[in-house]
């Protein structure tokens, strides 16, 4: 088994404007890859997540072109948060590379405008695979006949995006008012629709993502999609869509789960399409369970998202999903 190499770059998309408006769409990433250099002696920290045992900047392992897993946090996270799975694929031979979604990411101060244009993730998906593979490093590197995409949460509103699945707003207000769900936002940024109006009179780069919320954000480069406690937007999707789909679609899920029940978000989705694979991990497994840990090791317990049930070793449940999407991915 090769050891896990890492790096962190920035590409820019210059079909998008920033939500500022005043330059290119920026999409921080970090990338895990298979490496045969010697561990360093000293382990690098991470800024919130750790980092585990990686090695920076280390050398891709082979000159063959290596299969892809692009990455996608849930909201108001980081490629990081789920390192646990990117170190694993590494490992084993997988380029993973983790996009982090601009204005709704932790890299960045929280954008309004991040969190409620959820469409705009797959795009930065397609964007980082594009780019990447014109850099040194990747160049004549990566497999693109061998792509997967793989998201925790919101994260796997993206992949499922990024598959063909199809938003639509209306959809989603529908379920929205029928589920009796609030609309203010994610606990993450609780009043971002508050801001759509004001959004709407002032930001041109608002307007033209609002406008294009159901597009086709399809890439057929992709080959499966693994969707990790899938998150409510989920329910913006079109049942038609969903249900054409014909990739291989894997779905993680925890009993536990309050952030994502899976009654409302992952049973939905599995529901319109038979040919889906649905794996649930545990009734005491929860939505942040599937996070890394933390890299101030005193947050255990103290924070919601580092804090399990009595019952789980979060550890255990990461070894477990990381065989399944091993599987999944073929």
């Amino acid at each position: 088994m090769a050891m896990c190499g890492y790096r962190t770059g920035l590409v820019r998309d210059a079909s998008r404007p920033n939500w500022q408006n005043d330059a290119e769409r920026p999409i921080a990433w970090s990338a895990w890859y298979p490496t045969e250099d010697d561990p360093c002696v000293e382990r690098p920290s991470g800024q919130f997540f750790e980092l585990g045992e990686v090695i920076w900047n280390a050398a891709l392992v082979t000159n063959k072109r290596l299969p892809v897993v692009l990455l996608s946090h849930g909201t108001g996270g980081t490629a990081e948060s789920i390192g646990w799975l990117a170190r694993a694929l590494a490992c084993e031979g997988y380029v993973v590379l983790g996009a982090n979604h601009h204005g709704n990411t932790g890299l960045e101060p929280y954008l309004a405008e991040g969190f409620l244009c959820w469409w705009e993730r797959a795009a930065d998906l397609s964007v980082l695979l594009s780019s990447i593979g014109k850099t040194e490093f990747f160049a004549n590197r990566l497999n693109v006949d061998q792509v997967s995409a793989v998201g925790f949460s919101l994260g796997g509103y993206t992949v499922m995006a990024l598959s063909g699945a199809r938003t639509s707003l209306g959809e989603f207000d529908a379920w929205r008012r029928a589920s009796n769900v609030t609309e203010g936002g994610p606990k993450e940024f609780p009043d971002a629709a508050d801001s759509i109006v004001a959004l709407t009179e002032t930001s041109e780069a608002f307007r033209q993502s609002w406008a294009r919320h159901g597009d086709d954000f399809t890439d057929n480069r992709l080959k499966s999609v693994v969707a990790i406690a899938p998150a409510p937007p989920v329910r913006s999707f079109t049942p038609q869509s969903i249900e054409r789909l014909k990739l291989p679609v894997t779905i993680l899920t925890g009993s536990a789960d309050t952030e994502a029940p899976s009654e409302q978000c992952a049973n939905w989705l599995v529901s319109q399409n038979d040919g889906f694979h649905h794996h649930d991990l545990g009734h005491d497994v929860g939505h942040y369970t599937f996070l890394d840990h933390p890299s101030d090791k005193s947050l255990v317990g103290q924070v919601d998202i580092f804090t399990d049930h009595k019952n789980i070793v979060r550890t255990q449940v990461h070894e477990q999903a990381a065989n399944i999407v091993l599987k999944a991915l073929g």
